[in-house]
């Protein structure tokens, strides 16, 4: 069964749209302008995720106001705290194998927006619940971790260790997590907030 949820654009969102919309009229009326109408696509795929990665001078004021102004990824918050409230229920049924009763690791892509990545982080730890400082094989790590381009491979390649033995229970990564590492060990949601768009 397929589930198809709608997620209302916030006041924010809708302005932003008319805006993109007004733009791809612009490109395609006279004259094709691919450049623009491309740009307007662009653009458009940005506003679904947030409405701060369209404009980028207009930055929340803290974490609470990125995820609330961002349907998709208040959602995708909401949904990882039902996955974490699932198997914290579990976890009171002894009979259950101790791989079901430990909370399921989670994979937020998002191929744009990561200087937003540590404001949903901190979203994830303060109203989700999920913790900080825990420590695996001698290291000190978070159960919510990030993955992209600027950390060290020995980094990378901790984090993904931790994850496939529980310690990271959550992992918010660009397209480097496609890069060579296997979360599927430990892996039972992946949340795609940005796919990729090939107009080709």
């Amino acid at each position: 069964n397929q589930i198809l949820t709608y997620l209302e654009p916030t006041a924010k969102q809708r302005m932003n749209q008319s805006d993109i919309v007004s733009m791809a009229k612009n490109a395609t009326s006279g004259k094709l302008d691919m450049a623009s109408l491309f740009r307007a696509l662009s653009n458009s795929l940005d506003n679904a995720l947030s409405p701060f990665l369209y404009k980028r001078s207009d930055m929340p004021e803290d974490y609470k106001e990125l995820v609330n102004e961002s349907p998709k990824i208040k959602f995708t918050c909401e949904c990882i705290r039902s996955v974490k409230e699932y198997h914290e229920g579990l976890r009171k049924n002894e009979d259950l194998p101790e791989v079901l009763r430990n909370v399921s690791g989670q994979v937020i892509y998002m191929n744009r927006g990561k200087q937003f990545f540590q404001m949903i982080k901190t979203y994830l730890e303060q109203e989700v619940g999920y913790k900080t400082g825990v420590t695996y094989g001698g290291t000190r790590f978070d159960e919510v971790e990030i993955i992209t381009s600027e950390i060290s491979e020995t980094r990378k390649e901790n984090v993904k260790d931790a994850f496939l033995n529980g310690a990271v229970k959550i992992i918010i990564g660009t397209s480097t997590i496609r890069e060579g590492i296997d979360l599927q060990k430990r892996g039972t949601v992946l949340y795609n907030l940005y796919p990729d768009w090939n107009p080709t």
